[in-house]
């Protein structure tokens, strides 16, 4: 399955809330500053760092959707007077539904809103998407699922502007118990900020974390008429599967490079920047920096890289809209962002991985890399943007 835009494909706005913070520019300059929100669990401080949102009757899931989707409208410049209606589409994800109503000991009045699509449905409703009302799941690759989902709506010529993104709200006893039996969850000896250390010779696993993020992607014709600016643009994408096992990746990464060669060869993008899954679990790590290897060749060798769950934990159906959304910042801005917590690279993690610290770099395009159990995979390549905003960050 692929999406290759004619009438390119732009991003004219971004909302994003993570465990570094409740929207979009406090989560990325946090990012840069090195800033880890991962900490002990605690039931009444879950959201991005503490701070509460607005409580919804559908749900934690729906919160965070309709939080990023106002801040990405807002972003966009979008009302609903420059948008045709029926040409409005909404294509957003989660990887479980609500599972605080799926787990509460009474049926909810809002039972629908338990569903993985009620995000889409509140979204749509909200925002009176008349065009299509999509919600994915592909376990952790849902985000990037659903943004490729929405290019391709966009290439058929189905909207002018799509609503795309992903919420998860997981920190759940059951969830955490069940990875924690799958062997994945990072071991924690002291401070939870340490724990998780993608590419690094101490990696043992992930942290569990909650967040959205929400792009509108739009026609660049229409995002013309409107005279509006953007922060990227969408050059393509791929979905694949790995068929190693539910929980297993190909340790030699053959078939993500397969992904990632076809991806370059369509695009015609070899990238300056790669975002990485990096789940910090050493099958995962090796395998995606072998295949970085088999599809860059010796071009690996100045392609600058990094994973961001050692900042923000694993945020699981939300991390590939989050972590596509911070990679059209570093687009932005032209920084790098950086991999914390990497100070000893593992055997077999030989990329530029940019430990530590971000990089100020010439950075025009970018490809991100997203996996989930059962072996969905999916990359996609876009492309440096005109929208600026003045960066603050240092090398």
């Amino acid at each position: 399955m692929s999406s290759r835009v004619t009438d390119s494909v732009v991003i004219t706005g971004i909302g994003i809330c993570s465990p570094l913070g409740p929207d979009r520019e406090t989560t990325w300059q946090s990012l840069l500053a090195g800033e880890r929100g991962l900490a002990w669990f605690d039931q009444e401080r879950r959201w991005a760092g503490g701070r509460a949102l607005p409580i919804n009757p559908s749900g934690e899931v729906v919160a965070l959707a309709e939080h990023v989707a106002s801040e990405a409208i807002r972003d966009a410049e979008l009302s609903p007077l420059s948008v045709d209606p029926t040409r409005l589409g909404c294509v957003f994800g989660t990887s479980k539904g609500e599972l605080r109503q799926l787990l509460a000991e009474s049926p909810p009045l809002d039972w629908l809103g338990s569903w993985p699509s009620g995000a889409s449905q509140r979204l749509s409703a909200r925002w009176n998407c008349q065009g299509p009302v999509l919600a994915p799941v592909a376990a952790c690759a849902t985000g990037l699922t659903a943004c490729l989902r929405a290019a391709e709506l966009l290439a058929a010529d189905v909207c002018d502007v799509v609503l795309a993104g992903s919420a998860d709200a997981s920190l759940f006893p059951a969830v955490i118990g069940s990875f924690q039996r799958l062997g994945v969850m990072a071991r924690i000896l002291d401070d939870p900020a340490d724990a998780v250390r993608p590419f690094d010779r101490r990696h043992s696993g992930f942290l569990i974390g909650e967040g959205a993020a929400c792009l509108v992607m739009e026609r660049r014709s229409h995002a013309e008429s409107r005279g509006v600016r953007w922060h990227g643009e969408w050059l393509g994408g791929l979905l694949g599967s790995d068929p190693s096992g539910i929980t297993r990746t190909d340790a030699e990464g053959i078939v993500l490079a397969r992904l990632l060669t076809d991806l370059m060869r369509r695009t015609g993008v070899v990238p300056d920047y790669i975002n990485l899954h990096g789940t910090a679990t050493k099958w995962n790590d090796r395998a995606e920096c072998r295949a970085v290897r088999a599809a860059c060749g010796q071009a690996a060798d100045h392609i600058h890289c990094s994973g961001l769950k050692g900042s923000i934990g694993h945020l699981l159906g939300a991390a590939g809209s989050v972590e596509l959304a911070l990679t059209l910042l570093a687009l932005r801005d032209q920084i790098v962002p950086p991999t914390i917590n990497l100070t000893a690279p593992a055997d077999g993690c030989d990329l530029n991985l940019t430990p530590g610290i971000p990089s100020r770099r010439n950075l025009r395009t970018a490809i991100k890399v997203s996996a989930g159990f059962g072996g969905h995979l999916a990359v996609a390549a876009v492309a440096k943007g005109t929208k600026r905003s003045p960066a603050t960050a240092t090398e």
